[in-house]
């Protein structure tokens, strides 16, 4: 029972070492965002700039209006504005939505889909259009996750307001 008691203690420690360097073991739990960039197979997130992000949103929206955020693979940094903030988005862990709505696994493949055709900025802009009023999406978030995950001309485009025509 001792030895099985210490490894909670250590084994946390050694995980949180092996992808967040320099972390001390605190109460805060948001700490290890400070000054971490996490290493994703598409490309370093800085945690930091993220987190700032999140504080915006928290202390700046009122409501529950949803917010579109990049979707990625299981157990990476995705997902992470609505886990977060309590906001919703079109979708989040695949692994959550699966366990909860397998029946409809149809409309999740197809919300990670419709999430692609944004964030790569489909040269029809009026499905962009489309698309976000289908899910509502009233703020489109842009960080590091999407940069890696999407097209840099969708981004882009997403950037600079659909070309003028979003606000």
């Amino acid at each position: 029972i001792t030895a099985s008691a210490i490894y909670p203690v250590l084994g946390t420690k050694a995980r949180i070492d092996d992808r967040f360097k320099n972390t001390a073991l605190t109460l805060d739990g948001y700490k290890y965002t400070i000054g971490t960039k996490y290493l994703d197979p598409n490309g370093t997130i800085d945690l930091e700039q993220d987190m700032e992000g999140i504080k915006w949103l928290r202390q700046n929206i009122e409501g529950s209006p949803v917010v579109l955020e990049a979707f990625t693979p299981s157990y990476r940094w995705g997902a992470r504005i609505s886990v977060n903030t309590g906001l919703p988005t079109i979708i989040g862990w695949k692994w959550h939505q699966e366990q909860q709505r397998f029946e409809y696994r149809h409309l999740i493949e197809e919300r990670i889909t419709d999430v692609g055709t944004i964030y790569n900025g489909n040269p029809n802009t009026e499905i962009i259009f489309d698309l976000l009023a289908k899910y509502e999406v009233e703020y489109i978030y842009i960080g590091d996750v999407e940069s890696i995950y999407y097209s840099p001309t969708g981004i882009s485009k997403l950037k600079s307001g659909l070309n003028g025509t979003l606000s």
